[in-house]
């Protein structure tokens, strides 16, 4: 019996040290000078700021979107006037095709679903790429205005350049346009 208390004992003291060196070997450096670092944040009681960011619903036509940012903020007298960074949208159509538009910088109304993609915008539709400054989908008119620097590819039809092109999703019609009197610039595939 004598040798098992002493097992005991000798088990007992091995963790009392073993807790000893642990809390001593966590708290010693307590006494240190530590280095402060100041984080300065920008703040502004006007405007609420949020990252990835998710938006999605029915457009007046009963289309189906997702909206994601980076970024997004809005002021508090305009809660509905989304500015957004690192924009990436999806458009999908009752035919079951989807069109994906990204861009560093964009605009979201969420009571008129009205969007605004800005810098570095890229448009894919099925085989139909699209680059531009600037790309509005005003969903009030149901019309989709692309602006500056305009290129258009297609792998079965060709390509283009214009300053603008508006799309008619009522009517399906595509206008092209440039300023200055240039001429819209087609190089279509046999």
């Amino acid at each position: 019996m004598i040798v098992r208390k002493k097992k005991i004992i000798l088990i007992q003291l091995t963790i009392f040290l073993v807790v000893l060196t642990l809390l001593y070997n966590t708290y010693r450096d307590k006494n240190e000078i530590k280095k402060e670092v100041k984080i300065e944040t920008e703040s502004n009681p006007d405007t609420n700021s949020f990252t990835d960011v998710e938006y999605s619903g029915f457009d007046l036509v009963g289309n189906r979107y997702i909206l994601n940012a980076g970024k997004a903020n809005f002021k508090v007298t305009t809660p509905h006037d989304i500015n957004m960074t690192d924009v990436v949208a999806n458009f999908y159509f009752k035919d079951d095709t989807i069109l994906k538009i990204l861009s560093d910088k964009g605009f979201y109304n969420n009571i008129s679903l009205d969007m605004d993609f800005r810098e570095n915008v890229k448009a894919t539709y099925l085989t139909n790429t699209l680059l531009s400054d600037q790309l509005t989908y005003s969903n009030t008119n149901s019309k989709l205005l692309v602006t500056g620097n305009v290129h258009g590819e297609s792998i079965e039809k060709g390509e283009f350049f214009a300053d603008n092109v508006e799309y008619d999703l009522t009517n399906k019609t595509l206008d092209f346009s440039m300023f200055d009197n240039k001429q819209v610039n087609v190089k279509l595939k046999n």
